[in-house]
């Protein structure tokens, strides 16, 4: 085979490869540049904890809330549902108020009155 000895494969003046840093440095130069990013960090500060809500008033919100969007889905759907039992007319209005509640209705009240909540 092609055997040649070191100092021919790397010319006379390369030294040859680098040989590899001890363990012991390895992790010396880890932990130093661990301790340099901690110190050099920011402090944190702790979670922050959301005031409690009064629940009477977010009961009042949410009566305020979907009063007016059962009337008007009662009153838009009235003409297409009004041949169904009362049953099957509230199993398809009651999962739409939710979710109108839930995901516009609600958000929208809580931010707008969002300190009211918490006094």
């Amino acid at each position: 085979m092609n055997e040649r000895p070191v100092s021919d494969a790397y010319g006379a003046d390369d030294p040859g490869p680098p040989s590899p840093p001890a363990a012991t440095g390895i992790r010396h130069t880890l932990r130093e540049r661990s301790r340099n990013a901690f110190a050099n960090e920011e402090p944190r500060l702790g979670p922050t904890v959301p005031a409690a809500v009064r629940r009477w008033k977010l009961w009042l919100l949410t009566v305020c809330g979907i009063y007016p969007t059962i009337v008007l889905l009662g009153l838009a759907t009235d003409p297409v549902l009004e041949d169904l039992y009362l049953p099957v007319r509230l199993a398809v209005l009651v999962p739409a108020a939710a979710a109108a509640m839930v995901w516009q209705i609600n958000p929208r009240l809580q931010r707008h009155f969002g300190a009211w909540l918490t006094r």
